[in-house]
């Protein structure tokens, strides 16, 4: 066989052994969900011009062939892992997020989570799939005769359909089992008839770009592609001259104002403000508002003698869009953090305290961009330390640096504490105490840290107080975000814009403050409320408005974040008794209330009016 027919051969081996690994990927991260995910024209015309691209290296000799070999099992690995996460975590991966994720969440969060060993458990053959594709190429680039060839492709053959019959359902299966089917036969052509090769290659190419030629221009596709919808970004809908119908006009024209002053402005002028907040903790995670949640002591005690939120969205269920929305009031990064700096300005001190290191992530940027005088993170509590660090150091590490920052100015005090042990994988220090709920499921672990840390926070407002470093403070309790479990099929947060990872709690106690339950509220109006309390001013325009005021309508965009991606495909609309969520990946939009227990799935008209309305609003505000 001539090189270019060797070449030629190895193409259409590899396209099709590919394919078939392609398909299996593809049908185990999308099932469960109603999407069609078996593969298509699409799937086989991406892996078709993938494999052509790393076929041409070999062309060059052993040292290209190495070359296409890496990059194959790179490529394939990476569109495994991306199945793996949004099975566990209902995010998607990307090229992008392959570095970021594979360091603080593959090595680390999945060996923990109790979930993801069920998966794998379940997913044995699934989970060798890499291993698989690797030594496929290896065996194809690296020249070996026909025999051995044929055996690979038997071989190959013989695992994807068990793995495929084992794996996906019915619908996945059969398109699967029929690719193989094909490998199989081009192995038995290659083997008979070494000259077939070429016009072999060449009728496979044609035949796929006419069909998926025919395919985009009637406008039809089976379902979400497996190959590019990993390799890039999905598009959110954009009509030019789209308008709003009248009960919607409000959301797309309301703009950011001034703050209002309240008839309690200035009730606790120059008090002192510590806002504590937990990491991943919804409000139907705690007893105190949801009946099978963690038992928070700290927590429950001050709810009934506080202003509190009946539902308080965070707008975005990752950390850094959270806390831009706390400290801009405002929906991106692009605004002015004016709030904090109004305090500074009026004579107060500025300090954010957790045990995160807040540059790993991106946050403290956001930190500083929101004017914090005084950051004490894990690089100043414990800069040589490996390891777990404990929030349990805030208490000791933790008030001293506070007590020494401090000692060097004078006025009030403004202090964030974030809790960081109920973030995935859910830490327990403390296991004798705080074990009420089973520590081996990730959701009783998840419940036993939240009662550790409201404990904590107890323990260090008390800290603060016996060392004098505030008096009798405004006390302000919420959350980063949520975190869900498994409802409407979404794990984790920066995933779905579902109660689990959006409605938070939020209490603002003091003395003086009478207590009142408002319906709603948001993190574009913690900050505004704090203001108006402590009667300080602030002219800048924001989204959020003081708690105090009767009038605030609940009108807001939402969306999931982009943990791993730059951009999201999931987003919606909180509006005054519903909420819509769109959902790019899996192809739906849902039309619900605030708790997600009346639940309408849109099609038609009003299914593309709702994705045309949220995407509009998503372009407006400049969210990504």
């Amino acid at each position: 066989m001539s090189g270019l027919a060797q070449l030629c051969a190895t193409w259409l081996e590899l396209t099709l052994a590919g394919a078939v690994c392609a398909a299996l990927i593809k049908a185990v991260k999308y099932r469960g969900f109603s999407v069609d995910a078996a593969i298509d024209l699409d799937d086989l015309a991406w892996v078709a011009l993938i494999e052509f691209v790393l076929v041409l290296p070999a062309s060059l000799g052993p040292a290209g062939a190495v070359v296409g070999l890496l990059g194959g099992g790179v490529f394939y690995f990476a569109l495994w892992l991306d199945a793996v996460l949004f099975r566990i975590f209902t995010i998607e991966l990307g090229p992008g997020g392959v570095g970021s994720v594979i360091l603080s969440v593959l090595y680390r969060e999945l060996a923990e989570l109790s979930f993801a060993r069920r998966f794998f458990s379940s997913h044995r053959l699934f989970a060798a799939l890499p291993a698989a594709a690797t030594v496929a190429h290896g065996w194809l680039f690296l020249g070996a005769g026909s025999l051995v060839r044929a055996g690979l492709i038997l071989g190959l053959c013989v695992y994807l359909v068990a793995a495929t019959w084992v794996c996906t359902v019915a619908r996945a299966r059969l398109r699967a089992l029929g690719a193989c089917g094909a490998l199989l036969l081009v192995g038995a052509g290659m083997l008979l008839v070494p000259g077939a090769a070429m016009p072999a290659a060449g009728a496979a190419l044609g035949l796929i770009t006419i069909a998926r030629a025919l395919q985009a221009w009637r406008g039809r596709a089976s379902g979400p592609s497996g190959v590019r919808h990993f390799l890039f970004e999905r598009l959110r809908p954009k009509r030019a001259g789209f308008r709003a119908r009248p009960e919607h006009a409000r959301v797309l024209e309301s703009p950011p104002r001034p703050l209002r002053p309240s008839n309690t402005h200035g009730l606790l002028r120059g008090q002192d403000v510590v806002l504590f907040t937990f990491e991943s903790v919804g409000r139907v995670h705690l007893a105190a508002t949801a009946p099978s949640g963690a038992h928070a002591s700290f927590f429950q005690g001050l709810m009934s003698r506080s202003l509190r939120s009946r539902h308080h969205a965070c707008l975005s269920p990752t950390t850094n869009n959270a806390h831009t929305a706390l400290y801009a009031s405002s929906y991106t990064e692009a605004a002015r953090f004016s709030s904090l700096r109004a305090l500074s300005e009026a004579g107060y001190q500025t300090v954010y305290l957790t045990t995160a290191r807040t540059g790993d992530y991106g946050l403290r940027a956001i930190l500083d961009k929101a004017g914090f005088q005084h950051i004490i993170d894990r690089a100043l509590l414990a800069p040589e330390q490996k390891g777990l660090l404990t929030d349990q150091v805030l208490l000791s590490q933790g008030l001293e640096q506070l007590s020494q920052v401090l000692r060097a100015g004078s006025g009030p005090l403004f202090l964030h504490v974030h809790a960081t042990h109920t973030h995935v994988p859910y830490r327990v220090i403390d296991a004798e105490r705080f074990r009420r709920f089973d520590s081996q499921e990730d959701y009783g672990r998840f419940l036993n840290a939240i009662e550790e840390e409201d404990a904590l926070f107890g323990a260090l407002l008390e800290g603060l107080r016996r060392q004098g470093l505030v008096k009798e403070p405004l006390v302000v309790v919420s959350s980063d975000h949520g975190q869900a479990f498994g409802r409407l099929g979404y794990h984790s947060h920066g995933s779905a814009i579902t109660r689990d990872e959006l409605d938070v709690p939020l209490l603002f106690h003091h003395p003086a403050l009478a207590p009142r339950e408002v319906p709603f509220s948001s993190h574009f109006d913690v900050l505004p409320t704090v203001l108006d309390l402590l009667g300080v001013a602030h002219g800048e325009p924001v989204f959020g408005d003081s708690l105090l005021h009767d009038d605030r309508r609940p009108e807001l965009l939402v969306w999931a974040g982009h943990p791993s991606r730059s951009s999201t495909s999931h987003y919606g609309l909180l509006l005054q008794d519903e909420k819509l969520m769109v959902d790019l990946v899996l192809d739906r939009c849902l039309r619900m209330d605030w708790n997600d227990e009346h639940v309408e799935e849109l099609t038609g008209e009003e299914k593309s009016y709702a994705v045309e309305l949220a995407s509009h609003l998503m372009n407006l505000r400049g969210v990504t």
